[in-house]
């Protein structure tokens, strides 16, 4: 019984961790984040190689210094991205992946 009552709040935690549950608006405080013009939005596969992310099937390069940003807005490491989830993501100059937010769900809904 332990055991399942342990994985249940293991699951809804891991749950929460992806898609946090929405917080009451507290006054003067946006419900989602602005992202820089030029960002796109796509879906971002677990990271597995130091070199590569995939976004939407597609093998990009990732530039030196990336960040991803979980939606706290909190920067993560790249391997705690265990499935795959929706985001928005900037480009540098030379076409490599710059910055990844991971996306809550008001921000999947209003885009």
């Amino acid at each position: 019984m332990l055991n399942s009552i342990v994985g249940q709040a293991v699951n809804t935690a891991m749950e929460n961790a992806v898609y946090p549950q929405p917080v009451a608006a507290e006054i003067g405080v946006v419900g989602t984040r602005a992202f820089p013009e030029g960002t796109k939005k796509g879906e971002l596969a677990p990271i597995a190689g130091m070199i590569d992310i995939v976004i939407d099937g597609k093998t990009l390069n990732r530039a030196p210094g990336m960040q991803i940003r979980n939606q706290q807005n909190l920067i993560v490491m790249p391997m705690t991205v265990q499935a795959k989830v929706p985001v928005r993501y900037q480009l540098d100059g030379s076409g490599a992946v710059f910055r990844v937010w991971l996306l809550t769900r008001a921000e999947i809904a209003a885009n």
